[in-house]
């Protein structure tokens, strides 16, 4: 069988057609790209051995005071967290969980307003302060009391700005890039997790580290959960 070749002359104006919308998908996907959400390694991390064996990334660096402090408590003051949330929310029963080691005792505030699912709580570890802020009742089960203040809203923030609605960039963007994270991309769910270490001088000769424990939970790119810890250990 003899098959004969037949060549065409371009089609130019084709061709330009092709060229314009070739470049312009490539600037839409250079501009659209998503900047990274967590830490590249750096030289100063350390690694933790959590209690089932797994080695965790510590990043190395401060975080502003200013996140630690929310609606008028400080996870960093000398005063114990929990005394400053009866002082400014009233007095609510608290919860104790855990054995003598790892116990942690948690009070519980909500909103007063009807429809409005906001609640913050305080905890107080062995050597911890910690809050958690929340856009639903998932971070309080059981039948235990959390009071209702009309102090707590959905306009409660860190001084930092940290609040309920933020997205991950605009999070990134008060605490840096992440440690790690975690994705369920069927859920559109994502959480920034942070794990940081600081070491500090008292003096010449001593040190102490302050560690925090961040969790960013995210539903559709919006901020549902904050959980903070804070301590200072020798």
């Amino acid at each position: 069988m003899n098959i004969t070749l037949i060549r065409q002359k371009p089609n130019l104006a084709a061709y330009a057609v092709f060229l314009c919308v070739f470049l312009l998908i490539s600037i839409v996907s250079i501009h659209g790209q998503t900047q990274p959400e967590v830490a590249p390694p750096a030289k100063s991390d350390t690694y933790a051995v959590t209690a089932d064996g797994k080695k965790l990334r510590v990043q190395n660096r401060e975080v502003a005071g200013t996140n630690f402090r929310i609606s008028g408590v400080d996870l960093a003051s000398d005063e114990e967290v929990l005394l400053q949330a009866t002082k400014l929310f009233g007095k609510s029963p608290s919860v104790t969980s855990g054995d003598a080691s790892t116990s942690d005792e948690e009070v519980c505030y909500r909103s007063a307003t009807e429809n409005d699912n906001t609640y913050l709580i305080f905890g107080r570890g062995e050597v911890d302060s910690s809050f958690i802020l929340s856009s639903d009742s998932s971070v309080w089960k059981g039948n235990h009391i959390c009071n209702r203040s009309g102090k707590i809203t959905r306009n409660v923030a860190t001084d930092s700005g940290l609040h309920l609605g933020l997205t991950q960039t605009q999070v990134i963007a008060i605490l840096g890039l992440a440690t790690r994270q975690r994705q369920n991309i069927k859920q559109h769910r994502d959480v920034l997790i942070y794990s940081i270490e600081t070491k500090k001088k008292t003096d010449s000769s001593t040190f102490y580290y302050l560690e925090v424990n961040i969790d960013a939970h995210f539903v559709e790119d919006s901020l549902t959960r904050l959980t903070i810890s804070w301590s200072s250990q020798n």
